[in-house]
This record gives C-alpha cells, structure tokens and sequence, in this order.
C-alpha cells in the first residue's frame, strides 16, 4: 500500500479514537463534510485536521457526554498525547504519524486559545465554564493551559487571552476561600500564569488588575485580578468558622490542634501568594511598579483599620492586608541581611521627601509638624524598588497588621456582650424599665446571637492561631530589627551604625530643664528623621507589643535579635529630641515592662538578661525611666491623667529589676550626688504621685466603708440613708469606688516600693531642700490616716480585694522613716510639720508592727528612736519660735508662712519667696504662683536687701534674749 494510502487509513482510525467522531453513521459523532470527501477519493492528510475541528466546534457540536467546549479540546489534546506516547518507535511512517500528533495537539491549543479569544465562535462555548475546567481538574489541565498560553504568545494575542481568562478566574475565586478545598486549584492556576515571562511583563495591562472604583478599598479586595487571591487566609470569617464550628464545645488540647493546622495550612498559602507576586515583581519594570502603586493605593485608603469605631463592611479585611505584609517583609528580606546589615544604604533616607506613593499628607511626624515637613521636600529623582518595598512594608506593619489588633480588642467586647446578653435571656432577666413581652422576642434572637458569638470566637481564635506561628512571626520581626538597624544608622550624626555603635546620649543637654523644653528638643531633631511619618515607629512598636501576647512570640528566646530592638528602645528613650510623642514612649516602656516579667515557666523575663549585659542599655536605661517617669506627665491625650500612671507603674517594675544589679545602684547615687537638678526632678514627681494616689486610695477606702455599713444597716431593716440612694445605686457606687480604690491601691503600693529602694539606697538624696518638707509632710500625713483617730474608716470587708494590706502600707511607710532616719534635715523637716506629725501615732505604729507584722526589730527601734529625736527638734523649734516673737509678714514666705532664709524676687510678679519654696512649686508648676506667667528657676533674682534685713532681725532677736538672760543671772 503506498504510504499516502497507509498514512490516511492509519489517521481515520485515529481520528476516531482521538476525537470520538468518524466518517461513518453509528454512536460516535458523524463527520458529514469530511465522509464525503473520502468518499469522493480523497486521502486524509493533515491539511484535514484543521476541518475535522471546525466541522465538530462549529457545526455538529461536541459529543453529549462532554459538558464544555475546552473539556472537549482537553480530552483530544490528553488522548493524542496518550497515542504517541503509545506508539512504537518501529512502526511504520513513524515520523509522520508523529507530525500528525503534534499538529492535532497544536490545533487543540490554538482552538483552546479561540474558546477565549472569539467564545461565541463554537456552539455552548462559555468562558467561565472553560476556566471552571482547569478550576475542577487543574492536575490534568495544567499542561493543556500552559500551551495554551504560549500559543496566545506565538500569535500575539496574549492580553486578548488574558483580559478573558484573567478576570473569570479571579470572579470566581472571589467565591472561595480556605473553606474551599478548591482554593489550591485556584493558586496553582495563577501559578501557571505567572511562569509565563510575557504573561508576567503585561499582567498589569490586564483588564481587571485595577479595580472598578479605585477609592474604594473593598473594591480591591473583591473586583480585581489579584485581590480574591490575595484575601485567601484563615482571618476570614468563613474560613474561621470553617475551622471552628462549635468552638466553645472544644477542649484545649482540640483547640491547639486546630492551630497546629491553621499554621500549616497558612504557610503553605503564604508561601505560594509569595512565589505569585514575587514572580510579578520580576515580570517587568511596569508590572513592578503598578503592583506597588497597587499596594500603595490600598493601605493609603486603609488608615481607617486603626479606628477603633470603624465600619469594618467599608474596610479591606484582615486577611488580604495580613498577606500583602509577610509578602512585603519577604521581598525585603534581602536587603536586611541579618547581622551585618550591608545593603540598608540602599535605602533612601530621603524617600519620603521624594515619593509621594505613600500618602502622608494627614500623617503626625516624628518631630515637626507638617507644615514644617512639607517645605523640606524635595524633587529629585525616583527612589529605588528597595526603598519602596521598605517604606510600603512599614505602612503595611501599621496599618495592615496593626488594624488587626484593634479588631482584636473589637471581638473580645463583642464576646463580652454576646454572653452577657446570652445569659440574661437564659436565666430570664430583662435590663430595667423593658416590657415582660422583650423576653419572648429576645429568646427568639437566641439563635442568632449563639451563631454570631461562635463566628467572634472562630475569628478571635484563628488570630490567636496567626499570632502564635512562630516562624511567621520571626519573619516579621527580622523585618523590625532590619528597620530598627536603618533607623539607628540614620539617626547617627555619623552614619556608622551598625559597623560602630552609637553613642548616646546624641545631643547632650546643658540644664535639666531642656528635657522639659519640646520646642527646644525639636531644633536638636535630626534630618530627616524629624520628617518621618510616626506611623513608621507605631508600626514597629504596636507589634512587639501586641505580639507579647501569644505563644509564638518573637521576642522570647530570641537574644540576639532582641538585643538590637532593646537598644533601639532604649536610643529613643534616652535622647529626648528624637520623638516629640510621649505615647510612643509610653508603648516602648511598657514593651521593657513586660519583658522584665518572669515567663510562664518561672524564668526570668526574656528582656531581663539584656538589662544585665549589654552595656548601651546598662549605661542609658535607668536615666531614661527616671526621665520618662517626669515626661510622661503629660502626653497631650483626654486619657493622660491615667495613662502616665500606668506608665510609672510599668517604669517601677522594671527598676525593681534593675535592682538586682549594684550597678544600677550606684548610677542612682551617682545622680543624686553629681546630677542634682535631674534627680531632684524626677523624686519630687514621683512624691506628687504618692501623695495623690494614696489620698485617692484613702478616700475611696473610706467611701467603701461607709457604703458597706450602709449595706448592713438595710439588711436588718435599719432606716435607709437617703444621701446614698437607692439599693441600686448604693451598689453601684460600691462597685465603682471598689474598682477605683483596686486601681489606686496598686498604682500606690507600686510607688512605695520605689521610695523604700531610693531613700535605702540614696537617703541623702531625699534631704534636699525643695523636695524634703513635702516628702515629711506626705508621709506624716498619711501616717495619722493609718494610725489616727479616723483609721477606722479604713476597715472594709474583704481588704485583699483591693491590693489593700494595711499592716504592709504601715511597714512600708515606717521603713522610709526608718531609712531617712539618720538624715538629720530630715528630722527637722518632720518636726517642723506641725498638720500632721504627732509622736503618739508613732508610738501607736510600734506597737501594731511589733504585735501584728514580722517587720525587722531593728526597723521598730530605728522608727521610734526617729520620732522621738523628732519630737525633741519639735520642742526646741517651739522654744526658738518664742523666742523670736512676732515674726513681720514681709519676712514670712507668702506661700509656706514660715521665716524665709534665702528670698529671692519672682521676675513677672515681683514677689519676694524662699528659694527652697519656689524651686519646690517649679518641680511641678512651672509658672509664676502668683500670675501664673511661665517662669524659670535661674531666672529669679536674689532679694539681698530683705535677706540682710531677716538676718538683721534674727540678730536683734537673739542679742534681746542673750541680754534678758544676762537680767536674771544678775537678779
């Protein structure tokens, strides 16, 4: 048989087996056309294959047991590779029928590429039933659509293929999430995409990669190519709750696995969402740079996420900002390279001068304001992808992940709620004044309220699930280190960092009252740092503190890294002109505290070895917590009267870590000898807040107390006490003071503990004299609440309740006497105040710390043997105040009424006042008492004349007695 003949019988047979049609009627497709050929006597060939598709595309339709057009094609394309593969290498024509092959398979993909190209070309052809193929059975199609898209390119229609194909897949993988086992399909589809070079360089040109309404950011979250994918993640509520069905019925152990799953589960996603993008990124210079407008777009119109009353309906969701962020921080990865850090010159410390992708507009500033920010920028060239990416990936560590703390704290009120709300209906009880008829329709709502408080609990576990993947999180703070490291270097008048440690403090203050002067500070602000948005640092910070959090930590068991954060900590803390805001300040303090905090296992705090060993710190953490215990006064926010107490709360317990080592000990007592002014500060800020904490605890003590007795006195049916309402009221006033006197009692307990360290530690320091008559007036003061004729108003039922340990705030009281004892300006100062100081509530103390506490013997006697030295000075004070008779009242200091000693003139008000008075007011006020016009310590005048004039008076007063005296001897 001549081959041509051979070559046609061979290619009808095969025909049939491949396409499922034949020349002849029966049960395969009738191929009407090409049967009338042949049977007109011509040889089948391959310039027939071309036919053989159109005739079943377009006229007879594909065979009844496929359902689409491109599952047709892909079964022609499988079985015509299964044939060569099949066919021996002997047979005869061999080289031909292997053309044959290949041009059925190339035939395939080129009408695989038309099904996108021209869909209504073929009968029931669908473009989302074509892509549903490769969705449903991408480990079978996966190859059919490579070729497919290399066709595309060989006949230049690949943006036709892809403004087609691209948003079909992406609409539906908007329908999917973890949820769907499907999703992997999905990201393997994308995949295909992206290792095609030419796909990459034009995906940006693609229909859809833009979103319809570019000011709306759930509109990229949801209608563009690549949002769907990117939202892929277990932070999404339907995922959550696929995760947790009924996750308040499961164990601890159950619950941990299902975290061991996520974590998994969520490694593998990241890890294939970064192969995509990273793949982009490489695609071309356009796609690299409108996949960071991209990004830069959304987390522009994503500052809302940090709201905490924000509409969560109108903001892109935690799961795609938490994606874009490690994708982010992984792209950075390699030029933050951990230790030596010798690609963050390539980071441009002017980007934000120049590039206005990020918007910062609205954004407070490091230290300046905006305006002033606005008139340094410059207009030079474009930044490099490297300061982009790094810039981008900070704004998304704020914005992105940090909005998912606030959601955070969102989900557990609404937890709260939900159960309270639950329970109520539960035990039938309705909040006041409401209708009978509420209950049946609340119980009705039950259901719904049970399915929202599993979906808040899934959400609330599936983060806890994120936070707690360690080395997800390890990669987040490496990033932080990177950028604590590029910031350090910035900040370094000599830019040496990290090859050479900087030296703090930066700028070395002349006066103490400089810390105090932000606008001062501002001038000494370095370039451009001072410009930066502070977002770059709340970013970095919130995280290491919400991170605390969890078990997968970062922070913990991690030294070395943790050394280079320490230190940025500690660089911002000690040079007061590197940031402006104190509540930034406040977070960094309460990071340090809960790093001084022993570890669950009862190890110490994964900071507290740092404190101890790295010299930076050892040098520069003490002076900035004393600094920062005054600055932190006021911060500017409606919350300040609270917030600083929690923050010298925080501040007193890392020292009582500190206080392990001598060496910072001796830093203490170096400061109250050779840093005077300084120290002075900081101890008569620290007596401000014992003073009122402990007035606030007492007072709230004996509110307690009287509403207690108000209570008793009810239950036997005792008359009411109309002034304190009704039964409910009274109890909620008892629960509001209750709560207040906990807080406060604390807050003091705390305090105390500081001063029992420093007056043991630095007595002197505590004799000086602005600060000493107060320090003898507080405790005094609060010695006689304790001991006094109103003590009993202390007694409250159930004192542990409130942190409230009278015999340890007596011991803790009597100790600081105890300590101060010896100072003998100390002994005057009690003795001289004559509101509070009475020997007998000393005499009282002894007896109750002998009978009733284990207080040291040795402490008893030191206390008792001071008051009575005291009460001796009283005595002779008394006899000398006789003796000076009336004193004239422009010798009184006008605030104290006692005799002044060295007067000086105020500027503004001309006043004449002690020098130890006003110095002690400016430590707190720093005006002018009498006008209240700002003032300064070296800005008063010594009053010469009226000092002489005191002397002269005390002179004349003491020569009268000497000679009265010299009458009786010779009487």
């Amino acid at each position: 048989m001549p081959p041509e003949e051979e070559l046609s019988a061979w290619l009808i047979s095969e025909i049939e087996h491949i396409f499922k049609a034949s020349i002849k009627p029966g049960a395969l497709l009738h191929l009407v056309s090409l049967a009338e050929e042949i049977n007109a006597g011509t040889l089948l060939s391959e310039d027939h294959l071309e036919a053989v598709f159109m005739e079943i595309l377009t006229d007879l339709g594909i065979p009844s047991n496929y359902t689409t057009t491109m599952d047709y094609l892909h079964a022609v394309y499988h079985r015509t590779f299964a044939a060569k593969r099949s066919l021996p290498v002997k047979t005869s024509l061999y080289l031909e029928k292997v053309a044959l092959f290949n041009k059925i398979v190339k035939l395939a993909t080129s009408y695989g590429f038309i099904c996108f190209q021209i869909p209504e070309m073929f009968i029931n052809n669908n473009v989302n039933d074509a892509v549903g193929v490769f969705v449903r059975r991408y480990s079978e199609t996966s190859s059919f659509l490579t070729d497919i898209i290399n066709t595309s390119v060989d006949q230049e229609g690949l943006l036709e293929l892809l403004n087609v194909f691209l948003p079909a897949l992406s609409a539906l993988t908007a329908t999917v999430n973890l949820d769907d086992r499907l999703y992997v399909n999905y990201l393997s589809l994308y995949e295909v995409f992206v290792n095609s070079k030419p796909v990459a360089a034009i995906f940006s040109q693609v229909d859809g990669f833009q979103p319809p309404d570019k000011a709306n950011p759930l509109d990229y979250e949801h209608k563009t190519l690549l949002g769907p994918l990117l939202r892929l993640s277990p932070l999404v509520e339907e995922a959550s709750t696929y995760y947790f069905t009924n996750v308040t019925s499961l164990s601890q152990p159950q619950i941990s696995s299902i975290y061991d799953s996520i974590q998994n589960e969520y490694k593998y996603v990241c890890d294939r969402l970064f192969y995509i993008i990273d793949k982009l990124i490489r695609g071309s210079p356009e796609t690299r740079n409108a996949l960071l407008n991209w990004f830069a777009t959304l987390i522009n119109l994503s500052h809302l996420r940090r709201g905490s009353h924000a509409d969560l309906k109108k903001i892109a969701g935690d799961g795609i900002m938490y994606n874009i962020s490690i994708i982010l921080i992984r792209l950075s990865s390699p030029f933050l390279d951990y230790p030596t850090y010798t690609k963050v010159d390539k980071i441009d410390v002017d980007y934000f001068s120049k590039s206005s992708l990020i918007d910062i507009s609205e954004e407070s500033r490091v230290n300046s304001s905006i305006q002033e920010a606005n008139e340094n920028k410059k207009l030079e060239q474009e930044p490099n992808f490297i300061s982009h990416c790094f810039f981008l990936t900070l704004s998304y560590l704020h914005y992105g992940v940090g909005g998912i703390y606030i959601h955070y704290d969102r989900i557990k009120n609404q937890i709260k709620q939900y159960t309270e709300r639950i329970e109520m209906i539960t035990h039938n009880r309705l909040p006041p004044g409401s209708n009978p008829m509420m209950l049946q329709i609340l119980r009705n709502q039950m259901p719904t309220l049970a399915k929202q408080l599993n979906s808040l609990h899934a959400v609330k576990n599936s983060i806890q699930a994120i936070f707690s993947n360690r080395p997800i999180q390890e990669e987040i703070f490496d990033f932080i280190v990177g950028a604590t490291t590029f910031m350090i270097k910035l900040v370094d008048p000599e830019h040496l960092a990290p090859k050479q440690k900087l030296k703090i403090p930066i700028f070395q203050i002349s006066t103490v009252s400089q810390l105090d002067d932000q606008d001062f500070l501002k001038t000494k602000t370095p370039r451009p740092w001072k410009y930066y948005p502070e977002f770059i640092l709340e970013g970095i910070i919130n995280y290491c503190k919400f991170s605390t959090n969890f078990r997968g930590c970062p922070l913990v068991y991690n030294t070395e890294k943790l050394t280079l954060f320490v230190e940025f900590a500690i660089v911002l803390l000690r040079c007061p002109e590197l940031i402006g805001n104190p509540h930034m300040k406040a977070d960094l303090v309460e990071v340090l505290f809960i790093g001084s905090l022993p570890l669950p296992n009862g190890d110490p705090g994964f900071i507290a070895s740092i404190f101890n060993s790295n010299k930076l710190v050892m040098d520069n953490i003490l002076y900035s917590l004393l600094d920062f215990y005054v600055m932190v006064e006021r911060t500017g926010a409606s919350s300040q009267f609270y917030d600083k107490f929690n923050s010298r709360y925080y501040i007193s317990i890392i020292i009582e870590e500190l206080w392990k080592s001598q060496i910072f000990r001796h830093q203490l007592t170096d400061y109250s000898e050779n840093n005077v002014d300084f120290f002075v500060r900081f101890i008569a800020r620290m007596l401000n807040d014992t003073t009122y904490l402990l007035d606030e605890t007492f007072n709230e003590l004996n509110a307690i107390h009287k509403y207690q007795q108000e209570i008793k006195r009810r239950a036997i049916g005792e008359d009411l006490n109309e002034e304190l309402g009704s039964d409910e009221e009274l109890a909620g006033n008892l629960e509001s003071a209750e709560r207040k006197a906990k807080s406060y009692m604390g807050l003091s307990n705390k305090t105390m503990e500081l001063f029992k360290l420093f007056t043991k530690e630095v007595p002197k320091g505590f004799i000086l004299p602005e600060i000493v008559d107060r320090l003898a007036g507080m405790l005094d003061y609060n010695l006689s609440v304790m001991v006094g004729p109103k003590c009993v108003n202390l007694k409250v039922e159930a004192p542990e309740k409130y942190d409230f340990n009278p015999r340890r705030t007596l011991t803790d009281l009597c100790e600081i006497y105890s300590n101060l004892g010896s100072q003998e300006k100390f002994v005057i100062a009690v003795s001289r105040d004559g509101r509070s100081f009475d020997l007998s509530y000393f005499q009282k103390a002894e007896r109750i710390l002998t009978t009733k506490t284990f207080t040291n013997p040795a402490i008893i006697r030191s206390l008792i043997e001071f008051a009575k030295k005291a009460d001796l000075q009283r005595q002779t004070d008394e006899d000398e105040e006789l003796e000076l008779g009336e004193i004239p009242d422009e010798f009184l200091d006008p605030l104290m009424y006692t005799l002044m000693e060295d007067p000086v003139i105020l500027p503004s008000s001309k006043i004449s006042i002690d020098r130890s008075t006003i110095k002690a007011h400016l430590l707190s006020d720093s005006t002018d008492p009498f006008n209240r016009v700002p003032l300064k310590l070296e800005d008063v005048v010594e009053d010469l004349e009226l000092k002489h004039k005191i002397e002269s008076f005390k002179r004349e007063k003491k020569a009268q007695k000497l000679q009265a005296q010299d009458v009786e001897m010779t009487d």
